[in-house]
C-alpha cells in the first residue's frame, strides 16, 4: 500500500491548526493559532470552538443526500424542503472501516467533506493552505489498517490531515490542562470519554508519560435510543407499520428519539417528571397523499417520575448501568492491574447522563472531589483536546527538524576534531597520574624491601620497568575505561544542553532532564572503544611510557652512578641509602608527569590509525545520542 500523503507543518504556510471530532453521535471541531514566533511561555494555546450555526458548535452526525446529490448535515439533514422519499438521510452511521470503496465508507467520506466545506464556510480565518487538520478515532480502532483507512478516507474528503489520534488520548490532553484534574492526574488519572457508539477509557500519570493505556468498548450511549427505538417503538404496531411502508424513515425517526433523549439529560432539574413524545410530524413531507391523514396523530408518550425513574427503566431493559460497570471492570483488570486511580475526567456528551458520576466514583473507589467532568462543554472535550495536541505536535514536528539540524553540527568534522584533542588530552593526563604512581608504589617497596641486602639504583630501575610493563599490559585498560566513560558522559551533557536550548522554545517541560539516562540504551559500548584503544597503542604503550620517565631518570640514575654512588651512599645505612636514591627521583614528580604526558598526546595524536577508529566511534556514539534524545521530545500522538 502506497504512502499515506499527510500534511507536513510548515513554519511559512501554516497558521492555524483544526481538529475535528467527528464521533457516532455528534460532530464539534475547534481551531488554535500556531504561534511560530513566540516561545513557549509567551504563547497563549487558546482553543476555538467552531460555530456551524449561530452560537450551535455541537452538530448532530446526520446527512442527508438529495437526488441531486445536495448535501445536507446536521439538523438541516432534517429540513422539511429537503425530506422527500427520494432522499437518502442516515444518523449515527459511522463505523469502523473496512474499504475505502465501501457504502458505509463513502457515506462517512461524504459526511467528511460536508462538515470541512462547512467549518472554512463559518470560519474566516482559515483559508486554503493556511491550516493543518488533525481527526481522532474511537479507541477501540487499534488496527493499524484500519488507522490508515481512516487517514485516507480523510484525506479522499479533501482534507489537509496532518495526523491521527485516538478520542481518549485527545481529551485527556485537553483535560491534563486543568488545573483542578491535573493536580489528581499527577499520580494517575483516567479520561472517561462516553459518546455515542463507544466508551473510551485513556490512564496516565504525568510521573511516566510514556506508560499511556488507552482502550475502547462498544458500549456508547446510543444504546439508549436503540432501546427506546427497539423496544417500543417497533413493538407499537403504528410505528412498525409506518417503518415497514417508508423504511427509508428509520434514521430519521432514530434521531428524533436521540433528540428526546438528550433532551431528558439536559433537564437542570432531574426530580421533576419526564414526558417523551415521539412523532412522526417530522416525517410528513416523506408521506403519500393518502397517508397524511393515517399517520398525522400517532405518537409514543412515555412518563416518568424523574430522570431516576427513567434510568431505572432503562437498567430493567437494557441493563445499561450494568454494562457501563462492566466495561470498567474489564478496564481495571485488564489494564490498570493494580495502578492508582488518584482522579477521573467525564468527557463526551453522553456524560451529562445525571447518573455516571457517581457510578464512577464508586467503581474507582473515588470522592466526588476527584471526578471532574466538562459540564456543559463536555460535547468539545475531544475536538478541543484534538486541536490543542495536533498544535503540539505541529509544533514539535518543526521542533525536531531544527534538532536535526543541529544534530549536524554537533558531529562536524571540526567538532569531532576538538573533541578528541580533549580526550587526548584528558587520557595522556590521567595515564601519566596512573603511571607516576607504579613509580611511587615502586619506590616505597624499594625503601622497605630486604634491608638486610644491599640494592642499588639498577634494582630500583629494574622494578619501575617491571611494574610499568604490567601497568601498561593491565591496568591501562581500565584507566582508558574510565577516562572514555567520564568523556562521553561530558559530551552528552553538552548534546542535553545545546537540544534544550532549542526545545525549550518549543516545547518547555519537554527537555531532556537527564541525558545519562539515554546512554544506557545506546548500543555502544565504551568498554569496547577503550579495546579499540588498547588494540592499536598495546604495543607502544609501555615503549611510550619508558620513554617519557627515561629522559629523566636516566640523568637522574647517571648522577646517582657517578657521585652519590661512591661519595655518599657508603657512610650511610641500607635504609637511608634507599631512601636518598628514591628521593632524588621523587622531587622531580611534576617535571617527569609533564613529560610523559606531552609523549602521550604527541604519540596519540600522530598515530593515524587511533585518531581514526575513535573519531568514528565518536561520531557514532554522538549521532546516537541525539537521535535518541531528538526521538524522546516526540509527542506520541497515536
Amino acid at each position: 500500500m502506497s504512502k499515506i500523503p499527510l500534511v507536513k507543518p510548515d513554519k511559512s504556510r501554516h497558521e492555524y491548526v483544526v481538529g475535528i471530532d467527528f464521533g457516532h453521535g455528534e460532530t464539534s471541531a475547534a481551531y488554535c493559532k500556531l504561534e511560530w514566533d513566540k516561545d513557549a511561555g509567551q504563547r497563549e494555546s487558546a482553543v476555538s470552538d467552531i460555530e456551524f450555526a449561530g452560537s450551535l458548535r455541537v452538530l448532530p452526525s446526520a446527512i442527508s443526500i438529495t437526488p441531486d446529490g445536495r448535501e445536507h448535515i446536521g439538523s438541516d439533514a432534517f429540513r422539511l424542503d429537503s425530506m422527500t422519499s427520494n432522499t437518502k438521510t442516515r444518523v449515527c452511521f459511522k463505523q469502523c472501516p473496512e474499504d475505502i470503496k465501501g457504502e458505509p465508507e463513502q457515506l462517512m467520506i461524504a459526511y467528511m467533506r460536508a462538515v470541512y466545506a462547512k467549518i472554512l464556510e463559518k470560519t474566516d480565518k482559515l483559508k486554503k493552505g493556511n491550516h493543518i487538520v488533525y481527526i481522532a478515532r474511537p479507541s477501540g480502532w487499534k488496527d493499524d489498517e484500519v488507522k490508515d483507512l481512516y487517514k485516507r478516507m480523510a484525506i479522499a474528503a479533501g482534507i489537509p490531515l496532518g495526523g491521527l489520534t485516538s478520542e481518549s488520548r485527545a481529551a485527556i490532553f485537553y483535560a491534563m490542562n486543568k488545573d483542578e484534574f491535573r493536580k489528581n492526574i499527577s499520580r494517575g488519572g483516567i479520561v472517561f470519554d462516553l459518546g455515542s457508539s463507544t466508551l473510551d477509557f485513556t490512564y496516565l500519570t504525568l510521573d511516566d508519560p510514556s506508560s499511556i493505556i488507552d482502550d475502547g468498548e462498544p458500549c456508547g450511549a446510543s444504546l439508549i435510543e436503540q432501546t427506546i427505538f427497539e423496544q417500543l417503538l417497533l413493538k407499537d404496531d403504528r410505528f412498525s407499520d409506518f417503518l415497514k411502508k417508508y423504511p427509508a424513515c428509520k434514521d430519521a425517526l432514530l434521531f428524533k428519539v436521540r433528540e428526546e433523549k438528550e433532551a431528558v439529560y439536559n433537564r437542570i432539574d432531574m426530580d421533576t417528571s419526564v414526558r417523551v413524545k415521539i412523532d412522526l410530524e417530522q416525517l410528513s413531507s416523506y408521506l403519500e397523499e393518502k397517508d397524511a391523514a393515517k399517520y398525522e396523530d400517532v405518537a409514543l408518550k412515555l412518563k416518568f417520575s424523574s430522570v431516576n425513574a427513567f434510568n431505572d427503566w432503562l437498567e430493567q431493559t437494557c441493563h445499561y448501568k450494568t454494562r457501563i460497570k462492566e466495561a470498567i471492570k474489564n478496564f481495571q483488570t485488564k489494564h490498570l492491574r493494580g495502578k492508582e486511580v488518584y482522579g477521573v475526567y467525564l468527557a463526551g456528551g453522553a456524560t451529562r447522563m445525571n447518573f455516571l458520576k457517581p457510578l464512577v466514583a464508586e467503581m474507582f473507589q473515588l470522592s466526588d472531589e476527584q471526578v471532574k467532568s466538562g459540564g456543559a462543554d463536555s460535547s468539545l472535550v475531544v475536538s478541543r483536546g484534538i486541536a490543542l495536541l495536533g498544535t503540539v505536535d505541529a509544533i514539535v514536528d518543526v521542533l525536531r527538524k531544527d534538532l536535526e539540524k543541529e544534530k549536524m553540527k554537533l558531529v562536524e568534522p571540526q567538532r569531532l576534531r576538538e573533541s578528541m584533542d580533549i580526550l587526548i588530552e584528558n587520557m595522556a593526563g590521567v595515564i601519566s597520574e596512573t603511571s607516576w604512581s607504579v613509580v611511587h608504589e615502586a619506590c616505597l617497596d624499594f625503601k622497605r624491601k630486604d634491608l638486610d641486602k644491599k640494592l642499588g639504583v639498577k634494582d630500583l630501575e629494574g622494578d619501575i620497568r617491571s611494574k610499568l610493563e604490567k601497568f601498561s599490559e593491565s591496568g591501562v585498560l581500565s584507566v582508558i575505561s574510565g577516562v572514555f566513560n567520564q568523556f562521553f558522559q561530558r559530551e552528552g551533557e553538552n548534546v542535553r544542553k545545546e537540544l534544550n536550548k532549542i526545545i525549550c522554545k518549543y516545547a518547555p517541560g519537554q527537555e531532556i532532564k537527564n541525558v545519562h539516562n539515554a546512554v544506557s540504551n545506546i548500543s555502544l559500548d565504551t568498554q569496547n572503544i577503550s579495546d579499540i584503544c588498547m588494540k592499536h597503542t598495546s604495543g607502544i604503550i609501555s615503549k611510550m611510557l619508558w620513554a617519557a620517565l627515561g629522559i629523566f631518570l636516566f640523568g637522574i640514575f647517571s648522577i646517582i652512578y657517578q657521585t652519590i654512588k661512591y661519595l655518599i651512599y657508603r657512610f650511610k645505612s641500607e635504609e637511608s641509602r634507599r631512601k636518598d636514591i628514591c628521593h632524588e627521583l621523587e622531587k622531580n614528580e611534576s617535571k617527569i608527569k609533564a613529560g610523559i604526558k606531552t609523549e602521550l598526546v604527541k604519540q596519540f595524536s600522530q598515530d593515524a590509525s587511533f585518531v581514526n577508529v575513535v573519531s568514528k566511534e565518536l561520531e557514532t556514539y554522538l549521532s546516537k545520542l541525539i537521535q535518541s534524545n531528538i526521538d524522546r521530545v516526540k509527542i506520541a500522538i497515536e
